[in-house]
């Protein structure tokens, strides 16, 4: 299992609790295919950035315990700070090293936390997990990226098809903006979620389940309903993250 520890503790601001919507969300329908093996399929090729290790002089920050790599060994995540920009460090149980900027938000440090991505019950040798980065921003709001390994066993932020790193928004500021992690049919299905308020309790809801190849994520035409509920239960439900491995942001 996954462990974590951390090198100071931080402090969130709790919002109070809220009810459940007052009438029931639709779930994401779930894909008709399997999410991609994500096994990086070549050796090593030592031209990763930060194969020397952690540079002396990085103030450490959290540090996970877990199989980055697929081969059931636990590998070392780090991350840390460097003259004020964030970086997220992995140290394969096999030995190598791989380092990436996940400079997102506007600290200093990242959160991290594993996210198992590509969960599939009863699979023979599970899936590697994904670490999850989340960047503070203006009161109410964060951003977030994916990083896996690449081919060449290096960790990296997921990008776009275009090559731009991804990037996406929580926001408890309307509309609303989330990521929801959601466990169905033996599968973990994960969709950036957005909330718009149509008048009163009425709500326009929009989910956009996400998919990935080692760091190139792709997304899934996005789904649309309306529902009702207080605004306080849309933000918990839509405009915060929601599973996902960790605890919400914002609820």
């Amino acid at each position: 299992e996954p462990t974590t520890t951390t090198a100071a503790d931080s402090t969130t601001t709790a919002v109070p609790a809220t009810e459940a919507p007052t009438t029931a969300t639709p779930t994401t329908v779930a894909p008709t295919t399997a999410a991609p093996a994500t096994t990086p399929a070549t050796t090593p090729a030592g031209s990763c950035d930060g194969a020397a290790g952690i540079p002396a002089g990085a103030d450490i920050g959290t540090v996970l315990h877990g199989d980055i790599d697929g081969d059931l060994a636990d590998d070392t995540v780090t991350e840390y700070s460097l003259d004020g920009v964030p970086h997220v460090h992995a140290q394969l149980a096999t030995g190598g090293h791989s380092d990436a900027v996940v400079q997102i938000g506007f600290a200093d440090h990242v959160q991290i936390n594993f996210h198992d991505f590509d969960h599939s019950l009863g699979a023979d040798v599970p899936p590697p997990v994904a670490v999850l980065a989340v960047g503070a921003a203006q009161a109410g709001t964060a951003y977030y990226t994916l990083l896996t390994l690449t081919t060449h066993y290096c960790i990296q932020p997921w990008h776009v098809s275009g090559g731009a790193m991804f990037v996406g928004h929580v926001s408890a500021q309307g509309p609303f903006e989330g990521l929801m992690c959601d466990g169905a049919m033996g599968h973990i299905y994960t969709s950036m979620t957005e909330a718009e308020n149509t008048g009163g309790n009425n709500w326009h809801i929009s989910t956009t389940l996400m998919h990935h190849n080692f760091t190139l994520v792709t997304f899934d035409a996005p789904q649309e309903f309306d529902t009702t509920g207080t605004e306080a239960a849309i933000v918990a439900q839509y405009g915060d993250i929601v599973g996902c491995g960790r605890a919400p942001l914002f609820t």
